[in-house]
């Protein structure tokens, strides 16, 4: 079998597909490590070698032919089956290993994922973890990611998601809130407590359930945050009612610190999830991570 001459210069097609998904011959080149007048010459050659353009070039930046959006997604297709290759062989050569690149947003990275990772680097001794902590409400992806852990879908394309299972959250505050400005009876009450509410959230409302159906009520307060370590610690600290996950204050309610209410009608419609790139195959140190995590909770 002989291949058009174009397509063994492996190096050349490279920096397309780079070029291609940065959209900037200044971008690929800093990936690449060399000079934009290098990724700019590639790109000259291979179209030359091709017999057609692949990018048009202008003063508003690059853009992809027909003909480039075609090769683009060819490579993409025959790099995505190299790399399955790739990875189905070194799952069976090697083992789970090397380095494992974990995004998670801030308030689960501090209160589960974290002890979990403790156990998981010892049982994995040859796969090194390294925890990328992003605020609560991003939705990308930082450069190197293998899996994203997160509540809210990422906004990256080609990814998958597996889900692990409800974000359990309860309703709570200090005992010395409850004795100084009483106990709400009913989650209605609620509109006449401080409550410390997300003022960043799309969500005004806190969901309960009222007998078969669900119930939202509408709760503010002087002090708010989008941070549940921080709504925590002004719960402990008496400044009003929060709805936090409950694995940010399992130790604070098993010490009496905090005290829960309307456990049996609060509900909890989030769900946590981990992302990562849609492929055939994953690698040994991806697949036992999630395998891992599904175990750990309850999945």
């Amino acid at each position: 079998m002989s291949f058009t001459a174009a397509l063994r210069d492996l190096n050349k097609l490279n920096t397309f597909v780079r070029v291609a998904q940065r959209r900037s011959f200044t971008n690929a080149a800093a990936e690449l490590r060399t000079r934009p007048s290098v990724v700019s010459k590639r790109m000259k050659e291979l179209e030359a070698d091709l017999g057609f353009r692949l990018i048009n070039r202008s003063t508003h930046g690059l853009a992809l032919t027909d003909a480039g959006e075609g090769l683009f997604q060819h490579c993409l297709q025959m790099l995505g089956e190299l790399d399955d290759y790739v990875i189905e062989r070194r799952n069976l050569e090697t083992g789970p290993y090397g380095t494992l690149r974990v995004q998670v947003t801030n308030d689960f990275a501090r209160w589960v994922l974290a002890p979990l990772t403790v156990k998981f680097a010892a049982k994995h001794p040859r796969i090194r973890v390294q925890l990328a902590v992003v605020p609560d409400n991003f939705t990308s992806a930082e450069d190197g990611v293998d899996v994203i852990v997160s509540s809210r879908k990422p906004m990256v394309p080609g990814v998958v998601g597996h889900d692990l299972g409800t974000v359990r959250h309860v309703i709570c505050a200090s005992p010395s809130y409850f004795r100084k400005l009483g106990r709400p009876k009913t989650p209605q009450d609620l509109r006449d407590h401080n409550c410390l509410v997300d003022p960043f959230s799309a969500e005004k409302a806190w969901p309960f359930r009222n007998g078969a159906r669900p119930l939202l009520v509408e709760v503010k307060g002087s002090v708010s945050s989008n941070s549940s370590a921080v709504q925590v610690e002004l719960a402990l600290r008496h400044c009003g009612i929060a709805r936090v996950p409950l694995h940010a204050v399992r130790s604070d309610i098993a010490a009496r610190r905090l005290e829960v209410i309307f456990k049996a009608a609060t509900l909890s419609p989030e769900r946590i999830g981990v992302y990562v790139a849609k492929s055939k195959r994953l690698p040994a140190k991806t697949a036992n991570f999630i395998e891992f995590l599904k175990t750990a909770l309850g999945r």
